[in-house]
This record gives C-alpha cells, sequence and structure tokens, in this order.
C-alpha cells in the first residue's frame, strides 16, 4: 500500500514517462522551451527587453522576478519537494509496477527541491505582468484581442510545463502549482507603482528579504533538516557530472535575487529616473540590443566552483553590476553613439 505521496509520484511518473515517448524526437525543441523559461532568462532577457519598451514595466517585471524567485526558493526549503529523476533511484517502490527509469538530460539535474517549479510560478508571474501591461498602456477594448493574449499566456505555460515534464525534473503537481502561484502574484504586483521606488525602498528590501531567508535557512536546520539536501541527490544521481550546475541550487537563487533588486536600487540612486520613454525606435532597438549583449556576457561569465564562498560573492557582485550596466551604463553609451 502506497502512502499518498507515493500515489501521486508514481502517477507523476507515468505522465513525463508518456511524454518523453510523444516527444522523443523533439527534444531539441523541449530544452529550448524549458530555457526560455529559466528563471534565469527573466534577469538577462524579459527585464531589459521591458525595460528599455517601458521603463515602468520593466522594474515592475524585475520585481515580480525577484520575489516571485525567492519565495519559491523559501517555499522549496519547506516543502522538500522531490524531483522525478532521482526519486525513481530512491523511491523504494517495487519496479514491477512499471516504474521505469526516465530519461535525463543536459539540463535536468537541477540541485534544488522540486515544488513548486520556479520555471512555472517565475514565467507565469512575468508573463502575466507583460500581457496584462500590454492591455493597459495600449488600451485594448477588444475582447478578441484579449482573449488571443491570454490564449497566448495559457500556452506559453502549458508548453512550459510540458517541457519540464519531458526533460524529468519536475512532476505534474509542481508545474501546475507552480503555475497557478505565478498568476497569483503576477496579479499582486501588477497594481506596483515603481515610478516612485527610490534606492531606500530598493535596500529595505533586500535587507528585508536577507533577514528572512536567513531566518528560514535556521528554521529548516532547528527542524533537523540540511537546507542543502537536494544538491547531494543531484550529484549522486545525475547521468553525468557535468550536468550539474550549482547556479541552479535554492542558495545561488536567493543571491540572485538580492543582488538584482540592489543593483536597480543603485542604478535608480545614480540615475534618478524621469521615467521617459519617448525614445525613438532605433534608439531603443539599440538600447535593448546592447543590454542583451550585456547580460549575455555576464551569464557567461561563470565563477569556478571550488571555492563556493567565492563562487557566490562573486554572484552576487555579477548581478548588481549587470543590472546597473543595463540600468546605467547602457542608456548613457546609446546616446553618446547617437549623437556621434
Amino acid at each position: 500500500m502506497h502512502s499518498l505521496a507515493d500515489s501521486l509520484h508514481l502517477w507523476g511518473i507515468t505522465i513525463i514517462q508518456y511524454i518523453q515517448l510523444i516527444f522523443k524526437d523533439y527534444s531539441g525543441i523541449m530544452l529550448f522551451l524549458s530555457y526560455i523559461g529559466d528563471p534565469k532568462f527573466a534577469f538577462t532577457f524579459y527585464f531589459p527587453v521591458t525595460y528599455f519598451l517601458h521603463k515602468s514595466v520593466g522594474k515592475r517585471v524585475l520585481w515580480v522576478t525577484v520575489i516571485s524567485e525567492w519565495l519559491n526558493a523559501v517555499a522549496k526549503w519547506l516543502l522538500h519537494g522531490e524531483r522525478p529523476y532521482w526519486w525513481v533511484h530512491e523511491s523504494g517502490v517495487d519496479s514491477s509496477e512499471s516504474l521505469l527509469q526516465v530519461q535525463q538530460y543536459e539540463i535536468t539535474c537541477e540541485t534544488g527541491p522540486g515544488s513548486p517549479s520556479g520555471h512555472a510560478m517565475i514565467t507565469g508571474a512575468v508573463w502575466y505582468i507583460m500581457i496584462s501591461d500590454f492591455l493597459y498602456y495600449k488600451k485594448v477594448t477588444s475582447l478578441s484581442t484579449k482573449v488571443l493574449c491570454w490564449s497566448c499566456y495559457f500556452l506559453v505555460m502549458s508548453a512550459i510545463a510540458v517541457s519540464r515534464l519531458f526533460i524529468a525534473t519536475h512532476f505534474p503537481h509542481q508545474v501546475v502549482a507552480g503555475i497557478l502561484s505565478g498568476i497569483v502574484l503576477g496579479k499582486i504586483f501588477n497594481s506596483l507603482s515603481t515610478t516612485s521606488l527610490k534606492f531606500s525602498h530598493h535596500a529595505a528590501v533586500c535587507i528585508g528579504l536577507t533577514v528572512l531567508t536567513a531566518v528560514t535557512y535556521l528554521l529548516v536546520r532547528y527542524l533537523g533538516s540540511d537546507p542543502m539536501w537536494s544538491v547531494a541527490k543531484a550529484v549522486k544521481w545525475c547521468a553525468r557530472r557535468e550536468w550539474v550546475h550549482l547556479d541552479t541550487s535554492v542558495f545561488y537563487s536567493l543571491i540572485r535575487d538580492v543582488s538584482s533588486l540592489l543593483g536597480l536600487g543603485i542604478a535608480v540612486w545614480l540615475l534618478p529616473e524621469h521615467e521617459k520613454n519617448s525614445f525613438s525606435l532605433i534608439v531603443r532597438c539599440l538600447h535593448i540590443a546592447s543590454a542583451l549583449a550585456v547580460t549575455s556576457l555576464s551569464e557567461n561569465l561563470k565563477p569556478g566552483r571550488e571555492n563556493l564562498h567565492l563562487f557566490y560573492f562573486l554572484g552576487f557582485v555579477k548581478h548588481v553590476v549587470t543590472v546597473c550596466l543595463v540600468v546605467v551604463v547602457v542608456p548613457m553609451m546609446s546616446n553618446i553613439v547617437t549623437r556621434v
């Protein structure tokens, strides 16, 4: 007799095996869908693009990315969710019940706990902000246009959810929980005004997130659990050691959140906002291209993992500097180029 959790996981493995069978010839597409749903994609793509299309929306996108990823990381610590690629090895369920091995891919072996799905939760919140703000600022009144936009939202989220199941890094209930959480957070942050937020606001939230992170960490330790337990499982059961990436750990996510928000606060302090959104299309495209080049370069700068403390510290510095470069330096350099 299986427990409710085991029954849920067994059902999830069945769904994963079925999806892997159906889409086995489309693994490249599945990996791409999972890539664009990666939380770091919100930092490296959605934020810079939306920021230079509309500064207020861009900052709101970064805020909802930070808060939703932070909440997701804390929830993962507390919920202790399994991941399919290691659960099949450690469940203890009799393999005669069609519990077969699941196929692993190069991005399968994420090192954080599995519930809720960060890809679904964070991307769900970000896309909710982008679509709802598009409808608001464009003053869309057509019902058919609204239906089309929200249909695209659910199509994108469904595709990302399927991709997460395909690579066996989440169970179905984890991606559903992530999508629903993302929608709720998107609705909450959709009413956030970013025009009046100063450095002090950003710094205060960063301090608050850091303190709450420390409290949660100590609480998890007090309850007798190792907050880094999932990293050991990833290392043990990943098909290839090089597929295990520390920048997918809960701790790294928390560092990225605080450092990115602090970077935005510093940028606001260095470059007081007038919320100017009247740049020409050519200038906006130049800003976006330059910002994406900066975030792409930053993403490719990966500190060595030999010293974990140095790894996390350099990650913190990298994200602070990257946001400052995007918000402050990129517009300055682009404006200089356009004047030449």
